[in-house]
């Protein structure tokens, strides 16, 4: 009996429950969706969630289409059912926010396109199989239309975002410019930023959203692994707009904005006239069904759930185009728009808007965090009981508790202006170079590869310690000063605890702890190597070495440990990639 039951249950809601799912992933996407607006502590749990919920929303919508096209006639509660299956392909258009959860996302836009053709022919033959001679026959149609144009809105910006795309981009010039084969830009003026926005005739309040925008254009080959080739006079300008570290790291943080919103998300859509038209047609299309299901509802005789939820599905198609709008409406791509000349509105009113939007985006910007991760705290407080035994076969890279043990410092002042000299000083060198009419790339390429070793050389010691940057791979470089760090700044705090350890002391470790979460959590940002089998035997070899003491062990004490006192450590065979071997 019970056994029944449920199957009648299941039968009964089986469609509307994955059709209002479907629904409810789609608002979980505009919500969290804009991952670039979470940072801190949960921006990685968020990412899960996003990442889950971002393979769930197409999962659903096919299964539930799926669904539909299995069942027969006579086991459809009403021809409402029939009527969702158009929000079925709206769902599966995706929201504004997120288009694609990672790169590789992008270079499988065939397989989207493919998948667009089958789904829509599915929901076309569900609806022809079930159609009837009702008005909610027509009503469907501008349904059908507006999931049609907002899948193939996505499968268009997927194929957009593209590397080959991204890449050929680079090479579309606008008018006066002479694009060379290396996909480098050059202007027959050249001129410094200030002056561009002068010329365009900016309105007061979007320079700093208008540099980023022609920097984010100007760089853009840099993003598409191509060799950038400039003008040195324009080059030697490009910090002109730079007028504190404060200035850089804003205009970087707008610049990023825009990379993250062409690669992952919708935004470049709604800056086309065609775009504007499509979205504006797929709104009006919902609104227009709505109106005419509310008024032929009444004399349909449907069972009443379905009909709220064919409600709750037009109510929620029209509110996620509105949020959509809203968060275009308040992003940079807005105030760029807004402060361009061309527009039509009214200069004053734009000033207003404008001033709005920036001082929004100052406040929502609030204060920036860098993930921390320490290798040998990592190791301290590693414990192994019947349960981590258990997670680890399921988690074999410890993704679970490299992610626990990360935590994050605000990026202070101190911070921001140190890289901003230290780059400012490579900037200068590079200046001082003979030929002031050539964009040396060369030279301006070794300036960028060094990894300290100019420092050292400042110092005298870059013989003594050439070991440790040039004849080592980047991840070997890594993990030896990152250890080397949390000895010398454990060790002063314990030398010195009655006193205050200078700002370098601290920027030193913020900077060794956030390249090794690179290292350690986030590789893919790194050049190729073997770091991930060098960190996994220099941890096991840390591990052993503190032994049984390491749960009571403080960082003070683990340092000092680690300092020489000829006691040998217990290392692994000869065939060990640990740091603590090789130096």
């Amino acid at each position: 009996m019970f056994s029944g039951l449920v199957e009648e249950l299941w039968i009964k809601w089986e469609l509307p429950g994955m059709v209002v799912l479907s629904l409810l992933l789609q608002f979980l996407l505009v919500g969290f969706g804009n991952r670039q607006r979470y940072q801190g502590r949960w921006s990685p749990y968020v990412a899960m969630l996003v990442w889950s919920t971002y393979l769930l929303a197409d999962w659903v919508a096919t299964v539930a289409l799926s669904a539909l096209l299995k069942a027969k006639k006579h086991d459809l509660n009403s021809e409402l059912v029939v009527f969702w299956a158009p929000f079925l392909l709206l769902h599966l258009g995706g929201p504004h926010t997120i288009s694609a959860y990672s790169l590789a996302d992008n270079e499988i836009w065939l397989r989207y396109l493919f998948g667009l053709v089958i789904q829509v022919g599915v929901a076309i033959y569900v609806y022809i199989k079930f159609r009837t001679n009702s008005t909610l026959t027509y009503i469907a149609i501008p349904i059908f239309m507006a999931g049609i144009t907002k899948y193939a809105e996505r499968v268009w910006i997927l194929r957009a975002a593209s590397h080959k795309q991204f890449s050929n981009s680079v090479f579309s010039s606008p008018k006066g410019a002479t694009t060379k084969s290396n996909g480098s830009t050059s202007s027959p003026l050249p001129q410094t930023l200030d002056d561009y926005l002068k010329h365009r005739k900016v309105i007061e309040g979007g320079e700093s959203v208008h540099k980023a925008f022609c920097l984010f254009k100007m760089f853009k080959p840099l993003f598409s692994d191509l060799r950038l080739r400039i003008f040195r006079k324009l080059s030697n300008n490009l910090l002109s707009p730079f007028n504190s570290a404060e200035d850089a790291f804003t205009l970087v943080h707008i610049e990023l904005g825009f990379l993250y919103d062409v690669l992952y998300t919708k935004a470049t859509i709604m800056q086309e006239k065609v775009g504007l038209i499509l979205r504006s047609i797929c709104l009006l299309s919902t609104f227009a069904a709505l109106i005419a299901f509310s008024i032929t509802v009444g004399k349909s005789g449907y069972p009443r759930e379905d009909i709220s939820i064919t409600y709750v599905l037009l109510g929620g198609a029209i509110l996620l185009d509105i949020f959509s709008a809203i968060s275009h409406a308040l992003s940079s791509w807005t105030i760029l728009w807004l402060t361009n000349p061309s527009k039509l509105v009214s200069k004053f009113a734009c000033q207003r808007i404008v001033s709005w939007l920036v001082l929004r985006n100052a406040e929502k910007k609030g204060r920036v965090s860098m993930a921390q991760h320490s290798l040998i705290d990592y190791c301290l407080k590693v414990k192994t009981s019947k349960w981590t035994t258990i997670l680890s076969v399921l988690d074999t890279e410890d993704i679970v508790g490299k992610l626990w043990w990360t935590t994050w410092e605000e990026v202070n002042w101190d911070l921001k202006k140190f890289i901003y000299s230290n780059l400012q000083e490579k900037f200068e060198r590079y200046q001082n170079s003979d030929d002031e009419n050539v964009f040396n790339y060369d030279l301006l390429q070794d300036i960028l590869k060094e990894r300290g070793d100019h420092v050292l050389q400042s110092y005298g010691l870059k013989v003594e310690f050439k070991w440790s940057i040039n004849d080592v791979e980047f991840s070997h470089s890594i993990l030896a000063w990152h250890i080397a760090t949390f000895i010398l700044f454990y060790d002063d705090h314990k030398r010195y605890s009655g006193g205050v350890l200078g700002s370098y002391c601290q920027i030193s470790k913020l900077l060794s702890d956030y390249m090794m979460y690179l290292l350690l959590v986030q590789p893919l940002m790194l050049p190729k190597g073997i770091g991930r089998v060098r960190i996994k035997d220099t941890r096991v070899e840390v591990i052993r070495y503190y032994g049984d003491k390491s749960s009571s062990m403080s960082n003070k004490d683990a340092a000092s440990a680690l300092l020489p006192s000829g006691n040998e450590l217990p290392l692994l065979s000869t065939e060990s990639k640990s740091v603590l071997r090789d130096g």
